[in-house]
């Protein structure tokens, strides 16, 4: 009896003493996987078909950006509003997070003005992140994944943008002639363009629609003014006039849509004119 008590305390020891090594060999584990396993670094991908606006140095936006690993080529697609004028022009130069102290050759292969075709060679298939510049003077190339404002003011860069190899669009990319290219983007510009005319419109309906119910609101309130004390008649009153700023608010709001419509009514109407142009 005593010789199985005295087995059943070793059992239970050991099954403790199993627990507490499985408990510390965890902890170790944990404790140092970050050395052994290295730290993703966060994605860098400027954002595509939006545009950015950089004030004093005008607007971008980047409508396409793929990459060729049999070429070892990205085509960028940028078009540009405000950024040079007769005495300027546009620059552009690339590197990869890989290399830093290596730049990348780029080719304008299309300027149509604002519209800029980049093609970057040389890239290799684990080029982890690449930046091209944008600017007017030689640009300090250790600096491109940086975030030091001296850095950038000191290479006159205005704007830096970003592809990484996690999420850029990998594609073939045929070469075009200048025509080609320019029938392309105007193309997708004008399908764009129609696109946001449509979310500008479907987002005045809403408003419209909020207006009208605001106004459901602030009549109901009204008819409810006879029957109230002086009291409640303040604070419906005071219900009523912040509905009724409500609604300027997105009348306001209203206006400036329609004159976003009017806009982009132009906007397609030169573009289709360009594509006539061109077939002549």
């Amino acid at each position: 009896m005593k010789r199985k008590r005295k087995n059943l305390k070793l059992n239970v020891s050991n099954l403790y003493i199993a627990m507490a090594l499985v408990f510390v060999f965890g902890f170790a584990i944990f404790g140092t996987s970050k050395i052994f396993l290295a730290e993703e670094t966060p994605i860098n991908q400027t954002e595509l078909k939006k545009e950015f606006d950089l004030r004093t140095d005008g607007k971008l936006q980047i409508n396409k950006w793929i990459y060729d690993e049999e070429q070892k080529m990205m085509e960028v697609v940028l078009v540009t509003s405000g950024m040079k004028d007769y005495t300027t022009d546009l620059e552009f130069t690339a590197v990869s997070k890989k290399n830093v102290n290596q730049e990348l050759p780029v080719e304008v292969v299309l300027n149509d003005n604002d519209i800029f075709i980049l093609q970057v060679k040389d890239v290799p298939n684990n080029f982890d992140q690449l930046a091209i510049r944008l600017h007017k003077s030689q640009k300090a190339l250790n600096t491109a994944f940086t975030e030091d404002e001296q850095a950038e003011q000191e290479s006159n860069t205005f704007s830096t943008i970003y592809t990484d190899e996690r999420v850029v669009d990998r594609k073939r990319i045929d070469q075009q002639d200048a025509r080609e290219y320019t029938n392309e983007i105007t193309d997708e510009l004008i399908v764009q363009t129609k696109e946001k005319q449509d979310l500008t419109k479907t987002e005045i309906e809403n408003l419209t629609s909020i207006n009208e119910e605001i106004q459901k609101g602030i009549e109901e309130l009204q008819s409810e003014l006879l029957y109230q004390t002086a009291d409640e008649q303040i604070e419906t009153n005071n219900t009523i006039y912040k509905l009724t700023q409500d609604i300027e608010m997105n009348n306001k709001k209203i206006e400036e849509k329609q004159a976003d419509i009017h806009n982009l009514n132009a906007k397609i109407e030169k573009l289709e004119q360009k594509k006539r142009d061109m077939s002549i």
